[in-house]
């Protein structure tokens, strides 16, 4: 049987000066990796082999780090969590190959787990940059996105229909999206409830810088940090985060939530959401984890559940499958992961349901 090729995986780097994309052929043998600038520059496509020197230096310069403070994510465990490579190692790899002879292989790049990536985060300035497989190019959210009109809210022992909401895109005047992988955010317009009501799915790098070209995170009123039990103070510095009022933030660890048992699963899950919906009465909710693809994804696919079963929303997608294809027509790189917490708690809403109505 022949074997399927994996997939390219690509780094933007927009915020260079000289170079706007790496590719990783193999993402743990430089020998293999490329990279592009614009084409006006004659440097598209080119073996980082034979640009190293220029490139490590205009990652340096561009990004105002040393080498061993740039971490590249080329993968998720099972559970969501990143491994990365360091550009320093990177860079010693090619030395040693170009040494030894371009021909010859450098060494495999040690892999680094997240934990100690986050570790090492804490006491330094380190760069995080995220390695998206070639079919998950950022790309333009589809026109049909946009929502708005009349939603439903629960009213006693019947459905009431909401005050109709405005046009709410992914991208608009509030969320302008200047310089896209920086703010590395995404708006979930299903779930959104107005034009400084919405809820984002995002990674954590946008919420620790400022954004001033970003007004939507001026009213910003919860954090949910889905990666961490606890965070450093001072962690968010975005919009709201800095000023007399910063929002609430929860701390839950989702990939650690397997120690609980299902039921305190479900638990935890329904104080999160029915927490999300409470803020997004008063303003924004920012969902993130490390890169805001796969643990915050699941919690956000949870809040369609939620809102569907628990506020009857008729309105909001119901099925897995329907909520990751929102998810992704607006944050390509989203991919299903946590399934058994998404079952589960779909589950654990339909019961609830069940109980509701044969209670009234």
């Amino acid at each position: 049987m022949a074997s399927v090729a994996k997939p390219l995986l690509k780094v933007a780097l927009p915020d260079n000066k000289v170079y706007t994309e790496l590719t990783l052929r193999d993402p743990l043998q430089p020998l293999s990796w490329t990279v592009s600038g614009p084409p006006s520059a004659g440097s598209a496509d080119r073996s980082l082999i034979e640009d190293a020197a220029t490139f490590f230096q205009d990652m340096v310069g561009s990004h105002g780090r040393s080498l061993d403070l740039i971490y590249v994510s080329i993968a998720q465990d099972a559970d969501g969590r990143h491994r990365f490579i360091q550009l320093l190692a990177a860079q010693r790899a090619l030395e040693a190959a170009i040494l030894e002879g371009k021909q010859s292989a450098a060494s495999s790049l040690p892999v680094v787990s997240e934990g100690e990536v986050k570790a090492l985060r804490e006491k330094l300035d380190v760069l995080l940059l995220y390695a998206r497989a070639d079919s998950a190019a950022a790309e333009e959210p589809p026109d049909d996105l946009a929502v708005g009109g009349r939603g439903v809210v629960p009213g006693g022992d019947r459905t009431l229909l909401a005050p109709e909401r405005p046009l709410i895109r992914p991208v608009d005047e509030m969320c302008p999206h200047k310089r896209p992988y920086a703010c590395n955010y995404s708006v979930i317009v299903d779930c959104s409830l107005g034009n400084t009501q919405r809820l984002i799915l995002c990674d954590e790098a946008v919420l620790c810088r400022d954004n001033p070209e970003e007004p939507i995170f001026d009213h910003l009123r919860l954090i949910v940090n889905c990666h961490e039990s606890r965070a450093s103070a001072g962690k968010y510095r975005v919009g709201s985060c800095s000023s007399s009022q910063p929002p609430a933030v929860i701390f839950q660890a989702v990939h650690e939530w397997y120690s609980m048992g299902v039921a305190n699963q479900n638990q935890v899950n329904d104080q999160m959401q029915q927490a999300i919906w409470e803020h997004l009465q008063r303003g924004s909710v920012a969902v993130h984890c490390l890169a805001g693809i796969h643990r915050a994804a699941c919690i956000v696919a949870c809040h369609f559940l939620w809102r569907y079963y628990v506020l009857g929303h008729s309105e909001i997608p119901s099925s897995a499958a329907e909520i990751y294809r929102r998810l992704k027509a607006v944050r390509p790189a989203v991919s299903p992961a946590y399934t058994h917490i998404l079952t589960g708690y779909e589950a654990h809403l339909k019961k609830r349901a069940c109980q509701t109505r044969g209670g009234a």
